[in-house]
C-alpha cells in the first residue's frame, strides 16, 4: 500500500516538471521572436511566400476531356458533345470549378469543346441545275460574266427562257433550281433560284443568296450501280451504311479531285420504317473521300466573376499580318506598285500597321501632280493636317475595322446565351516623326447577316 502511494506522488511530480518546461520553452520562443521581429531579413520572401498562397488570376488555354463529358451522362456523355439543346455555357462552368480550384476573380480561360450540329451549314447547299460556261456565254456574251443587280438571272431572255429550252417537257406545276454565280460588289457569290412552270412560263418562287457548295443528288442509276440490297431498295440503311458506298461513288463523279475538294451529297436513307432523305458533306484528302463528322470544336471564353466562372462571349484580338493584308486588297484606292497597301485605309501588311504619315505616304501625288487619294488632299487642303489625320482614323475605326469584323466573324450575331457581345481590336498605327500608337477600337454587332452589321462604340 505504501509503495502504491509513493509511485502515484511521484507521477504528479513528474507532471508538474513537464508542464514548467513547456512554460520555460514558450519563454524562450517569445524572447527570440521579440528580439528579431523588427529587424527580420526574410521578411519581404515571407509575404512573396503568403502571396503565392492566395487565389490568383491568370489566364490560359483548355481542352476538354472524355472525363469532362462523362460528368453529364446522357446526350453529352454519349457523344462526348454539347449541342443547341445542351449548350456549352450550361455546363462548363462545373468542369472549370472543379480543374481549376485555385482560380479567382478576373481570371479567364479559352474553353476548347466539342459541338455537334443539328444543324450543319452544308445542309444549305444547292441542289439543281448548274448554269455552265456555254450559258453565260449564250445569255451574257461572256462565259466567265455572272450577273448582277443590273443584269438579274430572272432577268427577260435569261434563265427563264434557259429553263425552256433545257425542260420543253415541263408539265404545269413542275419545279426546276437554277444555281448560278452573281456579283456584289467585287465579290461573286453562288446564289439559287426556284422556279414554277405555269403551263407557259417559268416563274421565279424565291432566291437563295450565297449557297455554301453546288450539292449532287443520286439518282436511281446510282443505286442501281451499288448492287444486292441497295439496288434494290433504293436506299440506304443502318447495315447498308452510306459511308461504305459514297466514297466510290464519288470517286467515279470526282476523277480530278484534288486534296481538300468537297462535295455534298444528297441521298435516301431508311430510318425506322420511314425513308427519310439526308445531306452529308464529304472532303477528299488525297486518297479517299472522308464523311465530315458532325462534330466540330468550338472555342469560348469563360470568365470567374463575383458568382464563379460563367460564359463571356467578348472577342479580343490583336490585328496581324493577314488582317492588315484583307484592309489592302479591299482598298479602294491600291497602291500604284504594292499591292499589300493601299491609299484609303493605309492598312500595311508588309509592317502590319495603319500608316498614317500625311507627309511620308498619304499625300502622295501621281506623275500629273493630283492627290492619288483625292478626297483626303482635298481635306488637307481646305481644313489642314488635323482634319486630314482625323479623317484617317475615322476611315479605320468606322469603316476599315467593320468590314474586317465582317469578313473573320460572317457568323456573328448580336447576343450569345443572352449576352451582348463586344470585340475589341487592337492595331497599330505609324505616324509622321515616327510616332507609333497601339489604339484599342470596340464594337457590338448589332445585327446578324450576311455580312452581320457592327457598330463602332469607342476607342481608347
Amino acid at each position: 500500500m505504501f509503495h502504491l502511494t509513493n509511485r502515484k506522488t511521484n507521477n504528479k511530480q513528474m507532471k508538474n516538471l513537464r508542464k514548467m518546461k513547456n512554460y520555460i520553452n514558450l519563454l524562450i520562443l517569445a524572447l527570440i521572436a521579440l528580439s528579431f521581429g523588427s529587424c527580420d531579413p526574410n521578411k519581404d520572401l515571407y509575404n512573396e511566400l503568403d502571396e503565392l498562397r492566395q487565389p490568383y488570376n491568370t489566364v490560359l488555354d483548355y481542352t476538354l476531356t472524355d472525363a469532362d463529358y462523362n460528368r453529364f451522362r446522357g446526350f453529352i456523355a454519349d457523344n462526348k458533345a454539347f449541342s443547341d439543346s445542351f449548350p456549352a455555357m450550361d455546363y462548363i462552368p462545373s468542369v472549370l470549378k472543379v480543374r481549376f480550384v485555385s482560380l479567382r476573380e478576373n481570371s479567364r480561360v479559352l474553353a476548347t469543346f466539342n459541338q455537334f450540329l443539328l444543324d450543319p451549314y452544308w445542309w444549305k447547299s444547292g441542289f439543281g441545275y448548274v448554269l455552265s460556261p456555254t450559258d453565260y456565254l449564250n445569255l451574257n456574251g461572256d462565259p466567265n460574266q455572272p450577273f448582277d443587280e443590273e443584269n438579274p438571272a430572272s432577268g427577260p431572255l435569261n434563265v427563264p427562257d434557259l429553263l425552256l429550252t433545257l425542260f420543253p417537257t415541263a408539265q404545269e406545276g413542275d419545279m426546276q433550281n437554277a444555281i448560278y454565280r452573281f456579283r456584289v460588289g467585287g465579290e461573286i457569290f453562288l446564289n439559287l433560284d426556284v422556279y414554277l412552270f405555269d403551263g407557259q412560263k417559268w416563274v421565279l418562287q424565291e432566291t437563295q443568296e450565297d449557297i455554301p457548295y453546288i450539292g449532287y443528288e443520286l439518282t436511281t442509276a446510282d443505286y442501281q450501280n451499288f448492287g444486292g440490297s441497295v439496288a434494290q431498295s433504293g436506299f440506304f440503311s443502318e447495315t447498308h451504311a452510306p459511308e461504305v458506298y459514297l466514297p466510290s461513288l464519288l470517286r467515279n463523279l470526282r476523277p480530278f479531285a484534288v486534296e481538300n475538294d468537297v462535295q455534298v451529297v444528297r441521298y435516301r436513307y431508311r430510318e425506322g420504317t420511314q425513308t427519310v432523305t439526308r445531306t452529308d458533306k464529304y472532303v477528299f484528302d488525297g486518297i479517299i473521300w472522308n464523311k465530315t463528322p458532325y462534330v466540330i470544336e468550338k472555342t469560348e471564353q469563360y470568365i470567374f466573376g463575383t458568382l464563379g466562372w460563367a460564359f463571356d462571349p467578348t472577342v479580343t484580338f490583336k490585328m496581324a499580318r493577314d488582317d492588315y493584308m484583307f484592309l489592302a486588297e479591299i482598298d479602294p484606292i491600291p497602291h500604284e506598285t504594292f499591292n499589300d497597301f493601299g491609299y484609303y485605309y493605309g492598312a500595311s501588311a508588309f509592317y502590319s500597321n495603319f500608316d498614317i504619315r500625311l507627309n511620308g505616304r498619304r499625300l502622295n501625288k501621281d506623275t500629273d501632280g493630283n492627290y492619288r487619294d483625292a478626297a483626303l488632299g482635298a481635306i488637307f487642303e481646305a481644313e489642314g493636317a488635323e482634319a486630314a489625320n482625323a479623317e484617317l482614323l475615322r476611315r479605320i475605326n468606322r469603316e476599315g475595322l467593320i468590314k474586317l469584323l465582317q469578313h473573320k466573324f460572317p457568323d456573328a450575331t448580336p447576343q450569345v446565351g443572352g449576352i451582348d457581345v463586344h470585340y475589341f481590336i487592337e492595331y497599330e498605327t505609324f505616324a509622321d516623326n515616327w510616332i507609333r500608337r497601339y489604339p484599342v477600337a470596340e464594337f457590338i454587332c448589332v445585327a446578324a447577316g450576311s455580312p452581320p452589321q457592327f457598330e463602332f462604340v469607342a476607342v481608347e
